[in-house]
């Protein structure tokens, strides 16, 4: 039964629920609230209420009742004790706690509790107006208060839902910090926190053991870290907090020598977050430090010494060469010989097994005193030192090339693979390990360019080219910024009929200095750094707006076509096949007037690929043409399923026609194909009658080169074209 000195108070309570039943919202007529849609998806809160009046039980078993009766499940204990072993023993989501239990209060109850361990959040019912009790409550850990006779069901339930939903949250962040702590002692890592603005700086312990100091050996000062970075890294250390400050960068990451008490210079990983006030402020800014200096200087795969640490250690030979007057040594560059073939056939993982089986034979090949390392991807150098004569190196690059004759056995199979080795030799000419290295690899390249399984050693005539070949790639880049190109025209013509049937369109570089560029002096260059790729879209687009404007001047009387080259770069695009159809859409050109010629070492490089995208081409009606056809590796079980619309005969076969049988017979043999094919053929390179007239006896169709016209301006081209047929 109630006490009588709660009485009053519970009238008032039950006097608020009549007032709250007699406005349509008693039990018989329930209230609608927001999250009565939700409702049904949540789960049961269990409700521990600790009050000595049975009353109050009631009560919050109504109120709770009206708002949804199978959300809550109410225990109620009327005592100090059983409130206490109660929670101890049920996990209880959220409890009601009155002040007054008996010689108890709530405030002994809340940090009897704490005491224990427990962590169910606690509501307190207090006195009408007695804040200072209601406040000394949240102090002793309640996560809210509720005040006798001034609440009604849906104050009841908001005050419960919030303690549970505080409690999940809570509970989340330290799971989340445990985390953190477990994480950060697992990565053992270096923590770091700077209060910002300022120059205060917490670092962790294990910071300060990283760098083999002890808890309370450096201050708490942004200088005990700059003072200890390596001169040449420092600026872009600051450079890098200070964009990430600024908003500039999303995060901060920096990799610096950092300097060791022991004198020694070691790597560091740093990483970091800003946290910024509501005005976007920086308030501070936390992170960590990892040693990475292991990882820096070896390769994860090889375990050899990857360019870091082998350029430092050239470095030292460089320093022991300006000592010692006679101490040879050289640098060898290595790169294996269509390594990517392997890869591509077997797969990364055999691959990886045939980089390790290189690198062991490699090591064989050498003293212990001398260097293998892996530069990445297929690239191999090593250091000689202390040599006794130039000779030895090469011999040493001899030795090589032996070893890798014999094969490697890669899952059952026997894989061979070989070497262009390129040597720079020491000179006291070199100031930095970098130079070294670049004059290897200049040479390695002259070696590859040689047929390659070869070695060359690096000389100053190569130093020239490499020079002037660097200077023409920054003109080519140039020119490529400010369409610097002109596109030439040459005519294809009907050996039936003696007219233009399509013109092939061949770019030439307009040099400021040098005036007009022929292809092969620029184009190689621009297929190896894949500016060429840029070029076939200039050209095209030139190309297929040039070819409509014939079509509306000679009219459909004379139906022209355009044939643009195809580069092995610009097939290996992603959007290749949109890039064309978006050209001719641009310039409203009819597809089927526009030929793509197409080599064949571009197409077998990735035939299936290439396939497909050919495939979506032919689809749209575009003309295919394989260029260059015999000079090639293409498989003829392959050509059968490529959708080309003509072959075109290499010109190295038109000019030996006549004077070499067996080149006449290749030609014979390349139209008979084309014919079973039902494909069309056209001969490139043709400068003679005598030529001539033996393609139109095997049944050539087209035929184009100097005998009818070299590659003309437009202009001219469009001379030609008026005064038709050209023969």
């Amino acid at each position: 039964m109630p006490s009588a000195q709660n009485a009053p108070q519970l009238e008032a309570v039950v006097l608020a629920a009549d007032e709250a039943s007699s406005s349509g919202n008693s039990s018989r007529s329930p209230r609608i609230i927001p999250v009565e849609a939700t409702v049904a998806a949540l789960p049961i809160t269990r409700v521990l209420l600790v009050d000595d009046d049975e009353l109050a039980f009631q009560l919050v078993g109504l109120y709770l009742a009206e708002i949804q009766t199978d959300r809550y499940q109410v225990d109620w204990k009327p005592t100090y004790q059983e409130g206490l072993e109660a929670l101890a023993r049920e996990p209880y989501d959220v409890c009601l706690l009155d002040f007054q239990l008996g010689k108890h209060s709530g405030l002994d109850f809340l940090k009897e509790s704490q005491r224990r361990g427990t962590r169910t959040p606690i509501v307190m019912f207090t006195s009408k107006g007695d804040h200072a009790l209601d406040l000394e409550a949240m102090r002793a850990g309640a996560v809210d208060y509720l005040v006798k006779g001034e609440f009604g069901p849906l104050m009841l339930e908001r005050c419960l839902r919030y303690a549970t939903e505080r409690a999940r949250t809570m509970e989340a962040l330290r799971e989340s910090e445990e985390r953190y702590v477990l994480a950060v002692a697992g990565a053992n890592d270096g923590v770091w926190d700077w209060k910002l603005p300022g120059e205060t700086v917490y670092f962790s312990p294990r910071w300060k053991a990283i760098l083999g100091y002890g808890a309370t050996e450096l201050e708490d000062h942004v200088q005990e870290w700059y003072a200890r970075v390596h001169p040449e890294d420092l600026s872009r250390l600051k450079a890098d907090l200070a964009a990430h400050i600024s908003g500039v960068t999303g995060h901060f990451e920096n990799e610096h020598r950092i300097l060791h008490k022991d004198g020694t210079y070691r790597w560091m990983l740093t990483r970091a977050l800003a946290v910024r006030d509501r005005a976007g402020t920086v308030t501070r800014m936390a992170g960590s430090q990892s040693d990475v200096t292991q990882a820096r200087g070896h390769d994860p795969l090889t375990r050899l010494p990857n360019r870091l640490l082998y350029l430092d250690r050239v470095a030292r030979v460089l320093e022991r060469a300006k000592r010692r007057v006679a101490y040879g040594y050289a640098v060898l560059f290595l790169d294996l010989d269509r390594f990517k073939i392997v890869n591509d056939s077997l797969g990364h993982a055999l691959g990886d097994e045939l980089l390790l089986g290189i690198s062991g034979r490699l090591q064989a090949c050498v003293r212990s005193a001398d260097t293998v390392a892996r530069l990445g991807g297929d690239e191999f150098t090593i250091l000689l030192e202390d040599l006794g004569e130039p000779a030895d190196a090469t011999r040493v690059a001899r030795r090589i090339q032996e070893s890798l004759t014999h094969p490697f056995k890669l899952a059952g199979r026997e894989v061979f693979t070989s070497v262009s080795i390129g040597i720079a030799m020491g000179s006291p000419n070199y100031e930095r390990p970098e130079e070294l290295l670049r004059d290897a690899d200049t040479a390695m390249y002259r070696a590859k360019a040689a047929g390659k399984a070869r070695h060359e050693v690096f000389d100053r005539d190569m130093h020239e080219r490499a020079v002037k070949l660097l200077q023409v790639e920054s003109e080519l880049r140039r020119a490529v910024e400010l369409e610097s190109f002109r596109v030439h025209y040459q005519p294809v013509i009907s050996l039936d009929t003696g007219r233009i049937t399509s013109l092939e369109a061949l770019v030439r570089w307009m040099h400021p200095e040098r005036g007009l560029v022929p292809p092969d002096e620029f184009i190689p260059l621009a297929e190896e750094t894949g500016l060429i790729v840029q070029i076939d879209r200039w050209v095209l687009q030139q190309a297929c707006a040039q070819v409509k404007k014939w079509q509306t001047r000679f009219g459909p009387a004379h139906p022209l076509s355009i044939a643009v080259n195809v580069s092995k770069r610009q097939l290996g695009q992603s959007d290749f096949v949109d890039g064309i159809i978006g050209a001719i859409e641009r310039c409203q050109l009819e597809p089927e007037h526009l030929s793509l010629e197409i080599t064949e070492s571009a197409i077998m490089e990735n035939a299936e690929l290439a396939t497909a995208m050919l495939e979506q081409l032919r689809e749209r009606k575009i003309q295919l043409a394989m260029d260059d056809f015999g000079t090639g590796y293409s498989s003829l079980s392959y050509l059968h399923k490529l959708p080309f619309t003509s072959l075109k005969i290499d010109r190295s076969f038109v000019k030996r026609m006549g004077a070499d049988e067996d080149t006449t017979e290749i030609v014979r043999a390349i139209v008979t194909l084309a014919r079973n094919l039902n494909v069309e053929v056209t001969a490139e390179g043709v400068e003679t009658k005598e030529q001539l007239a033996m393609l139109r006896e095997l049944g050539c169709n087209h035929a184009q080169g100097y005998l009818f016209s070299k590659p003309l301006e437009t202009s001219a081209a469009e001379e030609l074209l008026a005064r038709e047929p050209v023969w």
